[in-house]
């Protein structure tokens, strides 16, 4: 419940219990390896104005289905789409995927962040967008029938959070307590991780329910442990071949400060770009299996741990409570 004085207090005791995706409530059983940070469909496209018109839904879905069936050869069965509303999330598109692929596809309700919010935004309260995710997230994505399965929202860049992303950080917050659902919140940097913290903390937010998306920016020792120690979820997801090293130094740092039990691992890839003839130049989704989880094992990391990282830890991280 929320205060009259405004501190967000916690939901309520319980387990973690399922994790929504777009075919409906699955255990941890069912999902197996989960990716929790990737992108079926993208579209930069500012002031809220991408429509489905903008693309063809046929298309995206031809062009990123070999994709997901390479993917489900490494055992991996789950994978959580991150494009918010107005940015490219398409219920539709990821119901279609999941049943053709068998890779059980994950969504959202929330908003980005400038230039790509409608105006109505803007002017609307933090109790009126709470509302909104949390209407999705009790009735589904208007008549799709699909149910989101977390809160996607974002930071801006810099060191103090502007006061529009903080309203839809408050927003996100009241939607998390409303309805039991993980945020992801997509985060570049040390300070502005520091700011949200802060804000979570005064509202006495349990941050166990909060994803640090992009926690590789932070490179702070002392941050990832103050966020670990209050539950959050430090997202490790841009794990690209090009630079395995880099992931691979921050892994062994985390591992060694103490917070492995907190990491998630994705590779934030894909994706079927709006506007681009054939949607671009899509990428695999399957090389953390298959090139680096390798390279972590041969580097010294716990191939186990690596599994965790993507299997229970995902499942609690991504999981709604009962």
């Amino acid at each position: 419940m929320i205060e009259e004085d405004g501190r967000y207090t916690k939901f309520r005791k319980g387990v973690f219990s399922v994790l929504q995706t777009v075919t409906g409530p699955i255990i941890s059983q069912e999902a197996g390896r989960i990716l929790e940070h990737e992108h079926v469909l993208v579209g930069f496209v500012e002031d809220g104005k991408l429509t489905p018109g903008l693309y063809d839904r046929s298309d995206v879905v031809s062009s990123i289905l070999p994709f997901l069936l390479k993917l489900k050869e490494t055992g991996c069965r789950t994978m959580v789409d991150c494009a918010p509303e107005y940015l490219g999330r398409d219920p539709y598109i990821l119901r279609e995927l999941t049943e053709l692929s068998g890779i059980r596809l994950v969504t959202n309700t929330g908003f980005y962040k400038r230039p790509y919010l409608p105006a109505f935004v803007y002017e609307a309260s933090e109790r009126d967008l709470a509302e909104l995710w949390t209407k999705e997230a009790m009735n589904g994505i208007g008549e799709s029938g699909v149910y989101p399965g977390f809160i996607k929202i974002a930071l801006n860049d810099g060191k103090a959070i502007d006061e529009i992303q903080l309203k839809i950080l408050r927003a996100a917050m009241r939607t998390s307590l409303e309805t039991g659902l993980p945020i992801q919140c997509h985060t570049i940097g040390s300070e502005i991780a520091q700011h949200a913290y802060e804000v979570m903390k005064q509202a006495h937010f349990e941050q166990e329910r909060f994803i640090w998306v992009h926690a590789h920016t932070f490179q702070d020792e002392e941050l990832y442990r103050r966020l670990a120690a209050e539950g959050g979820w430090i997202s490790v997801d841009n794990i690209r071949m090009e630079s395995v090293q880099e992931h691979l130094d921050l892994l062994i740092r985390l591992r060694d400060i103490g917070v492995s039990g907190r990491v998630l691992l994705s590779q934030d890839t894909g994706f079927y770009e709006v506007g681009k003839p054939g949607g671009g130049t899509l990428n695999p989704y399957h090389l953390l299996f298959t090139d680096f989880f390798p390279a972590a094992a041969a580097a010294d990391l716990d191939p186990q741990w690596l599994e965790e990282c993507v299997t229970s830890h995902a499942f609690q991280a991504m999981s709604r409570r009962n």
